[in-house]
């Protein structure tokens, strides 16, 4: 009977478990992670973040190379060759969580305004595409950190939790265009070219 009662009860805190991780999640805009751009453009990706346990506090974002462990210690940076990617929601102060904050935190990406969850500077000689993980991690609080009686020491549940997207940079090849030398030879040819069918006629 007490084989029962013990197994019934680690079944509920498993389902415990599960749902306070259920209750956090992040999805990138474009859903599929997938950017694009030219070599020296800057390309990005807009973010939801949603958490409605708690408070969670955004506390820094990376881009690792697609073979890394998740967890944020073990990033295997991407290769510099292809460009450089900044955070953007780590450097902002960004809680999510139940009344009297938003229970979702919802940025598009615009370089300019350093939002969204981060930037990726394709290198100017880059081509060819790259593909990775992004890694949000944050901390979780049992009161709001915008509250007055807000204690960090006695209000800490957990630090270095993380979220993981899937994310990828397509960089497209560039077109070369002719070299105005090259129009005015290739001008010069045609003109002879119709003289010479004058002259024959």
């Amino acid at each position: 009977m007490k084989k029962i009662h013990v197994c019934g009860w680690l079944a509920s805190c498993l389902l415990l478990v599960s749902a306070a991780q259920a209750s956090t999640i992040l999805t990138l805009d474009p859903p599929s992670g997938a950017v694009s751009g030219s070599p020296g453009d800057t390309v990005g990706w807009g973010f939801t973040f949603t958490n409605d346990t708690d408070y969670a506090v955004i506390t820094g974002t990376q881009f690792c190379d697609s073979s890394s462990s998740p967890l944020p210690s073990v990033c295997l940076p991407l290769s510099p060759d292809l460009g450089t990617y900044t955070d953007f929601a780590g450097l902002q102060f960004l809680v999510a969580g139940p009344s009297p904050e938003s229970t979702a935190i919802s940025q598009t990406f615009d370089n300019l305004l350093s939002t969204g969850i981060g930037s990726f500077a394709i290198d100017p000689s880059a081509g060819g595409s790259l593909s990775g993980i992004i890694v949000l991690t944050y901390d979780l609080f049992s009161v709001s950190p915008n509250d007055q009686a807000f204690d960090p020491i006695n209000d800490t549940i957990s630090n270095g939790n993380y979220l993981t997207a899937e994310a990828s940079v397509t960089v497209a090849p560039v077109t070369s265009v002719p070299e105005p030398s090259s129009f005015a030879l290739l001008g010069a040819g045609l003109l002879a070219v119709v003289l010479q069918r004058r002259k024959s006629l």
